[in-house]
């Protein structure tokens, strides 16, 4: 047992606790069984039990759990908490979790009832029930019982929360405190308003809500005004919820008129999230109440003439007029006219970006409010007041700062498709230059806006005595800003949906990659520069680069599941070596991914489960069911599977049972699996009219529900087909039939599922995913259906289409990797970033290999059993089976082709310069800042890709 092992309790002599620490079960055994004749002491009956269960004796193994299923169902009481915390940690792995609520949890609950006064043994059997989410068990601890336990738990819950927030406003209204000390318990802490709020929402009516919001200390605006802003959001998300945007006027105005006692506005009344709030619910009464307008401009104006607002709380305020501007005045009036801002909100806008300007958030905090303008206030601001805003020496880093969010507006409108019209030819004409253009992006001013990029960037590296600032906040987003521009022209938004790009698309994506290399190398770390790296670099097929990188940015924990996809996922098809267990940096990748899982869902609930109730942190303690359930059916989980076995199956490496696998035995068919990717910490700097970057660099669609379970059921497959027991087993004269049975059972299953997630949209995977998938689902049809072959029945043809149909995946999944390339350098870097491709292809193959080999010798063997002829295939059907393996075989080869001539390819000595040639080849502005320091380490992460492909296994 690697488990921890636990200490028997106080008073237990030296020799049994030292047998039991030492693990010497057999001493252990004969100890306890000595101790329990002379005490009668149920304790030590239960030691040798559990010593037993640690024996090697498959017998004795499962004492502990017979011992417990006996005492349930005899109704029998285990009196002492250490005895039953000693049978669950021996019951550990050996019972399903599921089980706790039947077995253990009673006993706990028997074991409280017996000794009601017993606190310590009460708390630490709740907390096992909670850990196990055995709420029946946990709520059975109080003396209350009830048939309709639910509706009494939370009518409890609501008068014993009642009435300690009662006593909270008795001892609020006796203004000399009198009778605090001997008050009752009162609700007095954020939490636990929080808490009370939430009873009353769930188990109270509305009189009941509508008393507590009125409450002189509980009200929202009460709580605000202590500085518990969440209380007050709670209760506007409620009024949102009913649709009562009048209250949440009334509350956010409440919220925010507080003032001192010199009658000033209080610091509160900065607050930007119950300002949005305020302005949101004013533009919905705003027709049936137009006094709304007039009450939020007076507040405003307040607050900025107040003697007491700070320059930090500035902003906000600005920035709530701003908002105001956009939401309340009319929309209708045109931005621009003469060449001068006429419209209120361009105005608006203006004063806010001139006093903010400088601001690092600037950008971010405008941007929803700039795709607002009409195209020529946008542009206005974009080309004209911004740069001259931005007038100065170039190493001044207000200048600096200022031009970059010039060329982020800029790049902002060039992205907008309103910056594109119709003219009289319904052709499509770009608003900015005037140009016709053939696609949603104008090539021809994002070119422009790289050039100004280009050559701002140039005079800022080029000059002395650069500000540090300018350096390691400047340079990296103008950096990231031009490469978007080079990546704009590679990702032409009307026609690149897939994950193929053209050979001009590559050289942008390789100039963009150098280019942010040496930024990085000046700004090691850099969280955007090292997100926006690791895809490209995934999408190059330079993956030995990205995994270093990643590690930089230290993803882990947490964060792994919502991050996590960004860089593995398909990491497996495109250098499955990287992540090699058998490798001490693969397996540290892998472990950075899994240990997540493996921690946090080791049981039903997590430890700090336990902690937020100590802490008294009651919101988390509601919200972590939520996420625990929500992290079980996690689609990053589910890919951590389905990357782990792929990547065991390509080296050749032995795994675990898959079905003994969680993350495979509880994501059912009817598991729909959560879709979590956080993009939050990407740059997003185009319009939201068109795709996002981080979108177009992914390598295909993001994991969802389908492509999950899919991937989940072609590994069963594989597995059910490569399966192996292990050299120590022996099988007996009748577990070959079993076997078969098995074997013919789960492909049934298969041949079921598989259908349920095929269909739906082809953009949720790559056109090579759908194949494969495809495929395995006519391979479980097709296996199920020769052994279950029936010669009375008209199946020969049904057959002989499915087998044509696995001729044609063969070519379609071939069809993907041909590319037209006017040089071998081409032809090379294409297919360095078409590994995902190759992978396909290889699974593609395997499959039908090893399917058609299995029917093959199935039909032997019944042709051996029954020498009538009548139980085997028709000779024909066996022919064309063996012409679908001679194609897999085929294509087995050519990859293995593709493979070697690649390796030749890239460990050549005149690839580099030939790399460098074609990079800089063509007229284009970015290749005037690119430094080649940068090519030899993708050259190095390219090369030792295709070295881990050498390991690969084909057949």
């Amino acid at each position: 047992m690697n488990r921890q092992r636990p200490r028997l309790k106080n008073g237990v002599d030296l020799q049994l606790q030292s047998a039991f620490q030492d693990g010497n079960w057999p001493v252990v055994i004969r100890l306890a069984e000595k101790r329990a004749k002379t005490l009668n002491d149920q304790y030590y009956e239960l030691v040798k039990v559990c010593a037993e269960s640690q024996l090697d004796d498959p017998s004795a193994k499962f004492a502990a759990v017979a011992a417990i299923w006996k005492f349930v169902k005899e109704g029998s009481t285990i009196k002492d908490v250490d005895a039953i915390d000693l049978m669950e940690w021996a019951t550990t792995n050996l019972m399903d979790p599921d089980d706790f609520a039947e077995t253990l949890g009673p006993l706990r609950v028997r074991c409280v009832k017996a000794a009601p006064k017993d606190k310590i043994a009460a708390s630490r059997c709740l907390e096992s029930c909670l850990l196990h989410w055995d709420l029946a068990s946990a709520q059975q601890m109080s003396p209350q019982t009830s048939p309709d336990k639910r509706k009494l738990y939370g009518t409890l819950a609501q008068k014993q929360i009642e009435r300690a927030a009662q006593a909270t406003e008795q001892v609020e209204a006796d203004s000399n405190g009198a009778g605090a000390k001997s008050s009752p318990r009162r609700v007095k802490t954020e939490e636990e308003t929080l808490l009370l709020y939430d009873i009353i929402e769930t188990h109270g009516s509305p009189q009941d809500f509508q008393k507590l919001i009125s409450s002189p200390v509980f009200s929202p605006a009460a709580q605000f005004r202590r500085g518990r802003k969440e209380v007050a959001l709670r209760a506007v998300a409620k009024f949102k919820r009913d649709g009562d945007w009048r209250a949440v006027f009334n509350l956010c105005k409440e919220c925010l008129s507080d003032c001192d006692a010199d009658g000033q506005l209080t610091l509160l009344a900065s607050d930007i999230a119950v300002w949005r709030n305020l302005i949101d619910a004013a533009s919905h009464i705003k027709d049936a109440d137009p006094e709304s307008t007039a009450v939020i401009q007076k507040l405003l104006a307040d607050l900025l003439s107040s003697k007491h607002m700070r320059p930090m709380y500035r902003r906000n305020i600005l920035l709530a007029r701003v908002l105001a501007v956009f939401q309340l005045a009319h929309d209708d009036e045109s931005d621009l006219v003469d060449g001068h801002p006429s419209s209120l909100r361009l105005q608006e806008l203006i004063r806010y970006i001139d006093d903010q300007y400088t601001s690092p958030a600037c950008f971010s905090d405008v941007k929803s409010l700039l795709e607002s303008l009409d195209v020529a206030g946008l542009k206005y601001l974009a080309f004209e007041h911004l740069p001259q805003l931005a007038h100065g020496d170039s190493t001044d880093f207000k200048v600096t700062s200022t031009q970059l969010l010039a060329f982020k507006t800029q790049y902002l409108l060039l992205t907008h498709r309103k910056s594109k019209s119709r003219d009289q030819g319904q052709r499509l004409q770009c608003t900015v230059c005037d140009s016709t253009v053939k696609s949603a992006l104008c090539q021809t001013c994002l070119s422009k806006l790289s050039e100004a990029s280009v050559a701002f960037y140039d005079s800022v590296t080029r000059a002395e005595d650069v500000n540090a600032k300018i350096k390691t906040e400047v340079l990296p987003e103008l950096a990231i800003l031009i490469a978007f521009c080079s990546l704009s022209l590679a990702f032409d938004d009307s026609t690149q949906t897939t994950q193929s790009l053209t050979s001009q698309a590559r050289r942008h994506l390789i100039r963009a990659t150098l280019l942010l290399e040496d930024q990085l190398a000046q700004n090691p770390g850099h969280s955007q520069l090292s997100l926006v790296l690791t895809q490209l670099h995934i999408r190059l097929g330079s993956a030995y680069r990205a995994s270093d990188i990643w590690d930089v940015i230290g993803v882990k924990r947490t964060i792994i599941d919502s991050l996590g996809p960004v860089f593995y996922d398909r990491l497996s098809t495109i250098a499955p070596a990287l992540l090699s267990s058998y490798d001490s940096w693969g397996s540290h990748l892998m472990d950075l991914l899994q240990s997540h899982y493996q921690i946090s869902l080791k049981l039903r609930m997590p430890r700090r489960l336990i902690d937020a109730f100590e802490s008294g942190s009651y919101s988390s303690v509601m919200g972590i069911p939520e996420y625990i359930d929500r992290l079980r059916m996690s689609c990053t989980r589910a890919m951590s599977l389905a990357e782990a076995r792929r990547i065991e199956r390509f080296l050749g490496q032995t795994s675990h049972e898959l079905e003994s696998d969680p993350r495979f035995s509880e994501v059912v068919d009817e598991a729909q699996l959560i879709e979590t990717i956080d993009y939050g910490s990407f740059p997003s700097w185009n319009s939201s009219t068109i795709r996002p970057m981080h979108i177009n660099l992914r390598l295909g669609p993001a994991p969802s529900n389908r492509r999950c379970h899919l991937s989940l059921l072609a590994e069963a497959f594989h597995e059910l087909l490569t399966y192996k027991p292990p050299a120590s087993f022996k099988a007996s004269a009748g577990s070959s039939e079993y076997d078969h049975i098995y074997f013919i059972e789960t492909l049934a299953r298969l041949s079921n599922s598989f259908p349920k997630f095929l269909a739906g949209p082809d953009d949720e995977m790559t056109r090579p995913e759908l194949i494969y998938f495809e495929t395995v689902s006519l391979l479980c049809t097709l296996m199920s259906l020769c052994v279950e072959f029936d010669r009375s029945s008209d199946i020969i043809d049904v057959l002989n289409q499915i087998i044509g149909a696995l001729k044609l995946t063969l070519e379609s999944q071939r069809s993907t990797l041909s590319h037209d390339a006017d040089s071998s350098i081409e032809r090379t870097v294409t297919m360095l970033g078409s590994m995902h491709n190759i992978s396909m292809l290889r699974d593609t193959t395997t499959a039908i290999k090893s399917g058609v080999q299995w029917l093959l010798s199935h039909n032997e063997k019944e042709k051996a059993r029954d020498r009538s002829g009548k139980s085997g295939l028709p000779k024909d059907l066996v022919a064309q089976l063996k012409d679908l393996q001679t194609a897999a075989e085929a294509s087995i080869k050519e990859g293995q082709g593709w493979i070697s001539k690649l390796k030749s390819e890239v460990m050549s000595r005149d690839f580099e310069p030939k790399l460098k040639r074609w990079v800089l080849d063509g007229d284009h502005e970015i290749k005037k800042i690119l430094g080649m320091q940068s090519l030899p380490g993708l050259i190095d992460s390219w090369q030792s890709n295709v070295k881990g492909w050498q390991q690969v296994k084909w057949a």
